[in-house]
């Protein structure tokens, strides 16, 4: 954040700059999987509820191969109503001092065809806890009666669960950008797709579960209940991402600017604790220099006010200064 001041021959230039980073939990582009049919099973750690009928497989060169490898759900006959392809992430967010997750997924639904009779289903993201209790879902529903996103805070067994319609639709035959945040401490999340909001700061769970990040599941719902009555529409999935984000660092607030009885420029702000400043200037506001008197303040235990005094005097031409905020990790 950047917040001017000037007063004759002078300016301040207040500059905040983050150096946190985000940590990967878990990346794929399904590029190194093997291909073929059950191939999504039993590799990387993904784990499959039906691993013989075909219904979760690795295909090769799928929109004319511009996906690389592409991991699918659906089209043949599975063992079951609910098939699950299931990553273990085991993050406990709180524990680990990053509350805040996010995830982003390309994904598209094929339609089924007149083959199964256009019979269609319901297709999910969910995430489950470390003791296999669902959390939340978002249904992508191919169904003829509910067709569009809609998001769950919990399992449907459950008291408290609701399953809530966004109102937006998916597009068949075509990729979509999936995208969102968990904040597992507020039990949270919000959710785009293709930068469009499905839901905003919603209940992330609502039946009381434990909040960690045991699984990240893709799902295949049968609309008509048995395997056997099954769409051969399917979803296929590529580049999926589980990292965690950083809170951005609190904005250098300027609480004052002027001389003092000597003229030198005084410059004070309030500083946040776990955090350096450093006061540079500049003649140009190209060429910065930190070599200033006075002018390095060390991480404090909590907010203070701090302040600078530029002694060496004023420059014909003016002198410009910023005040650099840098993580002190």
């Amino acid at each position: 954040m950047t917040r001017p001041f000037s007063i004759p021959l002078t300016l301040l230039i207040a500059l905040a700059i983050g150096t946190a980073q985000a940590e990967l939990l878990y990346f794929t582009d399904f590029d190194e999987f093997p291909e073929g049919d059950n191939k999504w099973h039993g590799f990387e750690g993904w784990q499959a509820s039906d691993r013989s009928s075909g219904a979760q497989a690795i295909v090769a060169d799928l929109l004319d191969g511009a996906l690389g490898n592409t991991a699918t759900l659906g089209f043949n006959q599975p063992n079951r109503a609910l098939t699950t392809v299931a990553k273990l992430i085991n993050y406990d967010p709180i524990a680990a001092g990053n509350p805040l997750i996010a995830f982003n997924l390309l994904f598209g639904i094929e339609d089924s065809t007149d083959f199964t009779n256009y019979r269609r289903d319901d297709f999910f993201v969910t995430f489950y806890n470390n003791l296999g209790a669902p959390l939340a879902s978002i249904r992508i529903s191919n169904t003829d009666t509910d067709y569009g996103f809609w998001y769950r805070n919990g399992s449907p067994q459950a008291a408290d669960y609701e399953e809530i319609d966004t109102g937006l639709d998916f597009v068949q035959g075509e990729l979509q950008e999936l995208t969102g945040t968990i904040d597992f401490e507020s039990n949270h999340w919000s959710a785009e797709i293709d930068g469009l909001p499905l839901f905003t700061d919603a209940v992330f769970n609502g039946t009381n579960q434990s909040l960690y990040l045991g699984f990240i599941a893709i799902e295949w719902q049968i609309g008509q209940g048995a395997p056997r009555d099954y769409g051969d529409n399917f979803l296929l999935l590529t580049d999926l991402r589980i990292e965690t984000v950083e809170d951005p660092p609190p904005p250098v607030v300027i609480s004052s600017i002027g001389r003092d009885g000597n003229g030198d420029i005084q410059v004070s702000w309030q500083s946040a604790p776990g955090f350096n400043y450093t006061v540079e200037y500049s003649d140009n506001l190209v060429t910065w220099q930190d070599d200033l008197p006075g002018s390095n303040f060390s991480s404090a235990p909590a907010m203070q006010s701090l302040l600078f005094t530029d002694s060496t005097g004023l420059q014909a031409g003016g002198r410009y200064y910023r005040v650099r905020q840098t993580s002190a990790e």
